[in-house]
């Protein structure tokens, strides 16, 4: 009889333990599902689509390709980064005509911004390679960055549309039961 309650205690004892395990392996794994989800909302790519928020995070991940200034650059080494960065310009204006990308014109203004400060420097050392270089683009090339527009917030893009969603939603009208006294034939009208 002492052996079975020994069996016994020790059985609840090592369930005791399972569970309290089990408990722990629980809380980590609730804790680590939190965090994640704590990073996600942070980093704001949970309200894109797939193929977006991938592209950006490749897009982040990558160091920025800043082009240092050097201030001993040789003339035609500044023509090469200039055209460079010229048909870059170009390629992004395009791609933002067919796209309407907020993150293309974006990206189209910095290297514009980049190009105009690479410019002075080849102004300063040879105002002629320039006025070649940005021949016929003037308009495009030295005017100021545009500022571009911000986003609208998702939030609000999906409050207006349910908006739009209710607004064309037929409505439906409670119809009256005709009465009993009224047999004038005029009943479904009201």
């Amino acid at each position: 009889m002492a052996l079975l309650k020994k069996l016994m205690a020790k059985q609840k004892a090592d369930a005791a333990r399972a569970e309290e395990r089990a408990a722990r392996r629980r809380a980590a794994r609730i804790a680590r599902k939190v965090a994640r989800v704590a990073e996600e909302s942070q980093s704001g790519l949970d309200d894109l689509p797939l193929e977006v928020a991938v592209a950006i995070e490749q897009d982040s991940a990558q160091p920025a390709q800043s082009a240092p200034v050097q201030p001993d650059d040789t003339v035609q080494n500044l023509v090469a980064r200039l055209e460079a960065i010229r048909e870059r310009i170009w390629r992004l204006q395009a791609m933002f005509a067919v796209t309407l990308s907020h993150d293309v014109a974006i990206e189209a203004d910095r290297f514009l911004a980049l190009f105009q400060s690479l410019a002075e420097q080849l102004k300063a050392k040879d105002a002629r390679a320039l006025e070649d270089l940005v021949r016929g683009h003037e308009a495009l090339l030295l005017s100021p960055p545009v500022p571009t527009k911000p986003s609208i917030a998702l939030d609000t893009q999906r409050l207006c549309e349910l908006r739009w969603e209710v607004n064309q939603a037929p409505s439906q009208r409670v119809r009256k039961r005709p009465t009993d006294d009224m047999h004038d034939g005029l009943g479904w009208m009201l």
